[in-house]
C-alpha cells in the first residue's frame, strides 16, 4: 500500500488561476497583483479623500481661531484707547478746577461784579485778558440766575439760561469748586464751576471751560494706535481722522454701548466700540472708537501655510505606512 497521499482537487476557479498543474502561471500572477493593486488604490483614495477633509476642516477651525484671537487683540487696543480717553479728560478737569478756584479770587474782576451797574463789555474784558494766561479753552460769567452774563472764547453760549444744568445745581450748594460737563449745540464741554462771593453773598459764578475738540481726540488716537471720534445719538460731531469718517458714521448708526463689534466698511474689517460719556447735561454724547483689522491680519497671513502642516504630515505618515507595509513575494515555476 503506498504511503503517498492524493493531492487535494483544485476547484475550477483555482485551475483556471493556477493552471491544470497547480503551479501559479504569468497570467495567474498578473491577476493577483491587479486585484492588489486595485485594493491599494481604493485604500489610497480612502486615505486621500480623509486627509483632506480633515484638512478643510482643520484649517477652518484654526482660521476662525485665528480670526478670533486678532480680534481680541484689537479688542485690548479699544480698552486701552478709552481709558486714555477718560484719563486725559480727568486730568483736564482736575486742572479746570485748580484754575478756577486761582480766577475766582481775581481782585479786578470781584470789584468789579461788586460795582452796582457794571456792564457785559468791562466784564469780559477782564475774562479776555484772564484767559490768555491760559491760551485755551472759555470762561464764562453767569449771573446768580444762571444765566450767561459775560463770556470770553464762547460766543455760542451768549445770553444761554444753564440753570438747569446738573453741575450749576451742585455748584449752588458747595462752597468748593465743582467739576462736569455741558453738551451744547453738539459740543462736549469740561468745565469748573464755583461761586464768586463778596463777603458773604454770591454775586455771580465763575465758569473755567475747554471743549473736548478735534486736537484731543487727535492726541489719544495718536498715542492708542486707533480712530477716535465723539458723536451726539447717531451723528459724528467730531473725528480724530476724517479718512475713517465713513466708518465713524456706520458705528454711531449702531444702538446703545458695546465693547468688540466687527464691521465691514468699503470692503476693510474694523473692530469698535461705542460707550457713554458720563456727566453730562440731557443729551449724552457717546465715544467712538475703531481700529483696522486689516493690519493685523497681514502679519498672521506669514502663518497662514502653517494651517496645512498638520494634515499634510498626517498623509505623509500614511503614505509610508502603506509603503513600508507592502511584501514583495516571489513565485516560481517547479521545475
Amino acid at each position: 500500500m503506498s504511503d503517498e497521499q492524493p493531492l487535494p482537487r483544485l476547484s475550477t476557479r483555482a485551475r483556471a488561476v493556477t493552471g491544470g498543474d497547480g503551479v501559479l502561471t504569468t497570467g495567474s500572477r498578473s491577476v493577483i497583483a491587479n486585484g492588489r493593486k486595485g485594493g491599494r488604490l481604493v485604500f489610497f483614495l480612502i486615505v486621500v479623500l480623509l486627509t483632506v477633509g480633515l484638512a478643510a476642516v482643520w484649517s477652518f477651525v484654526a482660521k476662525r481661531q485665528l480670526a478670533a484671537a486678532v480680534t481680541t487683540q484689537q479688542a485690548e487696543t479699544l480698552v486701552h484707547a478709552r481709558k486714555s480717553f477718560e484719563l486725559v479728560r480727568s486730568r483736564i478737569q482736575d486742572s479746570l478746577e485748580s484754575q478756577c478756584r486761582v480766577m475766582v479770587e481775581d481782585p479786578r474782576l470781584k470789584s468789579t461784579l461788586a460795582t452796582e451797574g457794571m456792564d457785559e463789555a468791562t466784564v469780559a474784558d477782564i475774562l479776555s485778558d484772564l484767559g490768555k494766561l491760559r491760551r485755551t479753552g472759555f470762561l464764562i460769567v453767569l449771573s446768580p440766575e444762571g444765566r450767561v452774563f459775560a463770556q470770553a472764547g464762547a460766543d455760542e453760549l451768549r445770553g444761554l439760561d444753564l440753570s438747569a444744568s446738573s453741575v450749576f445745581k451742585k455748584a449752588q450748594s458747595s462752597p468748593e469748586a465743582v467739576v462736569g460737563s455741558w453738551v451744547i449745540n453738539g459740543k462736549l464741554m469740561d468745565l469748573s464751576l464755583t461761586a464768586i462771593r463778596f463777603d458773604t453773598q454770591v454775586i455771580a459764578y465763575l465758569v473755567v471751560g475747554r471743549s473736548v475738540d478735534q486736537a484731543l481726540l487727535a492726541g489719544v488716537a495718536e498715542q492708542s494706535g486707533v480712530g477716535v471720534a465723539s458723536a451726539i445719538g447717531n451723528k459724528v460731531v467730531l473725528s480724530s481722522s476724517e479718512p475713517l469718517d465713513p466708518v465713524f458714521s456706520a458705528v454711531a448708526s449702531e444702538a446703545g454701548t458695546f465693547d468688540n463689534r466687527a464691521f465691514e466698511v468699503n470692503g476693510k474689517t474694523y473692530v469698535a466700540s461705542i460707550s457713554e460719556l458720563e456727566e453730562t447735561a440731557q443729551t449724552k454724547p457717546r465715544l467712538v472708537i475703531v481700529k483696522p483689522l486689516d493690519s493685523a491680519q497681514t502679519a498672521f497671513q506669514t502663518f497662514e501655510w502653517m494651517l496645512f502642516v498638520p494634515p499634510l504630515l498626517v498623509f505623509i505618515a500614511v503614505l509610508f505606512s502603506m509603503t513600508g507595509g507592502r511584501r514583495t513575494i516571489i513565485v516560481t515555476r517547479a521545475p
